[in-house]
């Protein structure tokens, strides 16, 4: 078997199209966001005397995804403690399902209050 060199111009390892190029936008870190862990926060839910149980449930079944049994064993852990946490998520999603239990409360008529713990501040 004969070696034979191979001559034809290999790429440089460094692509020179732009698409290749470093995102502008990137962190300061040089890290992609989107490939880090996501911070966890606890979705807090309070107990008032003018929402509902039922209000109660719905929300947590609706934009927390639980069956009657687990939003009713949590609505019990409200009326004891007086507040308990309705899910610990993603800090986006987590602010997200925040906003639109505010909303469906306030379309409703209800102070009912859910505040998120831990994560990033989201404005």
């Amino acid at each position: 078997m004969t070696r034979v060199r191979y001559n034809q111009g290999m790429p440089e390892d460094t692509p020179s199209d732009p698409q290749f190029e470093p995102d502008e936008t990137s962190s300061e870190t040089g890290r992609d966001d989107s490939t880090m862990i996501a911070a966890r926060a606890k979705v807090w839910f309070f107990d008032d005397d003018k929402t509902p149980v039922d209000f109660v449930l719905y929300a947590l079944e609706q934009y927390f995804g639980y069956d009657e049994p687990k939003a009713r064993a949590i609505v019990e852990r409200i009326r004891k403690q007086g507040k308990a946490v309705a899910a610990e998520l993603p800090a986006i999603p987590a602010e997200l399902a925040r906003r639109k239990v505010e909303q469906a409360a306030a379309d409703a008529g209800y102070p009912f209050r859910v505040e998120i713990e831990g994560g990033p501040q989201i404005v």
